[in-house]
């Protein structure tokens, strides 16, 4: 009965934290997120409960043709979680630093910073987050991005099921986009995998793509 107990606690714990930057220990997360104005390619090594380190690659596009990217290494830490019987909440921070590439107000190449911070709160059938990102080469470049979510799932199902999720995503980089970006989405994931769709309101197509190894 206990080890039953435990797997169910386990399946449970991660199906709810998938889209977390710190998985299980020894764990590797895999994933792209892309939208016309932006993409966000990733993979991530968990090397302790609460660690995760990895590469990260951040690319921003205006729509007069400008472009920013960001290559760099990360490093994401857990700062604090509370767990109760039905939900979960989490606090999560990141730094990174490599090389940043721009012709925005400026052209050229220079070293480039990151740091973040998320926060999210999640049971099974609901989900609210918060995440805010500042990317930064000195005398280059400068990006920030603000993205708030909340959604939610109409079914419970059993953890070796599709699951399924209703999302509605807004997200701000004034350096990119002066105005607010709104886009309802579908999330699903299986097993191991998840994937997100969908369309802003302005009918920018939205792409994420994220696999535990």
């Amino acid at each position: 009965m206990l080890p039953y107990l435990l797997g169910l606690a386990f399946l449970f714990s991660s199906s709810i934290s998938y889209s977390h930057p710190v998985i299980y220990k020894d764990g590797t997360m895999i994933a792209s997120q892309n939208m016309q104005m932006f993409s966000d390619n990733q993979i991530n090594y968990s090397f302790h409960q609460k660690w995760a380190t990895g590469l990260n690659l951040w690319r921003f596009n205006r729509d007069n043709g400008e472009t920013a990217q960001f290559g760099l290494v990360r490093l994401n830490h857990l700062l604090k979680r509370w767990n109760s019987d039905d939900s979960q909440a989490n606090i999560y921070l990141s730094t990174g630093a490599g090389v940043a590439e721009s012709n925005f107000e400026h052209k050229g190449t220079k070293a480039g910073l990151l740091g973040g911070a998320e926060a999210d709160w999640e049971t099974r059938t609901l989900f609210t987050s918060f995440k805010f990102y500042q990317f930064s080469a000195p005398k280059l470049v400068d990006v920030s991005i603000s993205q708030a979510r909340i959604g939610f799932s109409p079914y419970e199902a059993e953890f070796d099921k599709l699951q399924s999720w209703v999302m509605l995503q807004a997200m701000y980089m004034p350096q990119v986009e002066k105005n607010v970006v709104v886009t309802p989405l579908l999330r699903f994931f299986y097993n191991n995998v998840l994937w997100e769709i969908g369309s802003s309101l302005r009918s920018e197509w939205f792409l994420n793509f994220m696999v535990h190894i």
